[in-house]
């Protein structure tokens, strides 16, 4: 892509440094005659060279952007990673545990961009539910968001009871306020046992699992949150619930055809 702009670029600057008003031999007899209709032809010649050379741009522009989503089309439809197998069955998930699509998002609960999202992310939930397995990876990247180690042994101390994903929700509508007093508040208000909550978070249980979680990410090749892999593909970002439903609903066809 690079070379084509410079190509355009220099073609552009040898435009501009022709003196088109400067004739060369041949052109200054014709002038006597044509008066001047030779600078006139080369100015419309360079005109449709330029012309000719943008529109092919764009064709290889089009071709490029084709071969490209046929390529992330491929790779979603293979369930296989070119980098790493960041799927798990030790996580909590939802939807389908034999779905052939499988959602892996990485989030950390202090995360605001992972906030943004989660709302999509349960919406996505309810719409597909067994035709997709949604697995939560802690990423909790603890030198900026220093609660955020504390909330995913939260979470997962939360999945020990059966309620991860109410727990999940309850973190982040009280992101700014993820202190263990109030970790501990949260489970008691969703009607977990407050002791058996309160003994597997203050003995840190999971933090080693926490821990493996996030060097798992980065051995996948995320570089922060919220980071999506979708049957092994990689997403960065908060993606809109149309992303999703595009991608999903367009494997979902392939998977059909397969059948």
């Amino acid at each position: 892509m690079v070379v084509y702009f410079n190509i355009f670029a220099i073609i552009l600057s040898m435009v501009d440094e022709l003196d088109l008003n400067a004739p060369t031999e041949k052109v200054e007899q014709n002038n006597i005659n044509n008066k001047g209709n030779k600078p006139k032809k080369k100015r419309r010649i360079i005109k449709w060279i330029i012309i000719s050379f943008v529109i092919l741009l764009l064709l290889s522009l089009v071709i490029f952007f084709i071969a490209l989503v046929k390529t992330n089309l491929n790779n979603l439809n293979s369930n296989t990673s070119s980098v790493y197998d960041i799927s798990t069955t030790d996580d909590p998930y939802a939807g389908g545990a034999d779905a052939d699509i499988v959602i892996v998002e990485l989030a950390d609960f202090q995360c605001p961009y992972c906030f943004t999202v989660f709302p999509t992310v349960r919406e996505l939930i309810d719409i597909y539910d067994d035709q997709i397995r949604f697995i939560f990876r802690d990423f909790p990247i603890d030198d900026i968001h220093p609660q955020a180690q504390k909330a995913a042994e939260a979470g997962e101390c939360a999945s020990e009871q059966g309620k991860f994903w109410e727990y999940h929700d309850k973190l982040f509508i009280n992101q700014d306020n993820l202190g263990e007093i109030s970790l501990i508040n949260y489970a008691s208000e969703l009607g977990l046992d407050e002791l058996q909550f309160k003994e597997c978070l203050e003995s840190n249980r999971y933090y080693e699992e926490v821990q493996q979680d996030f060097a798992s990410g980065i051995l996948a090749g995320s570089e922060g949150t919220p980071t999506f892999f979708i049957n092994n593909v990689e997403f960065q970002g908060a993606l809109t619930i149309e992303s999703f439903k595009s991608i999903i609903d367009r494997l979902l066809e392939i998977f059909a055809e397969e059948e």
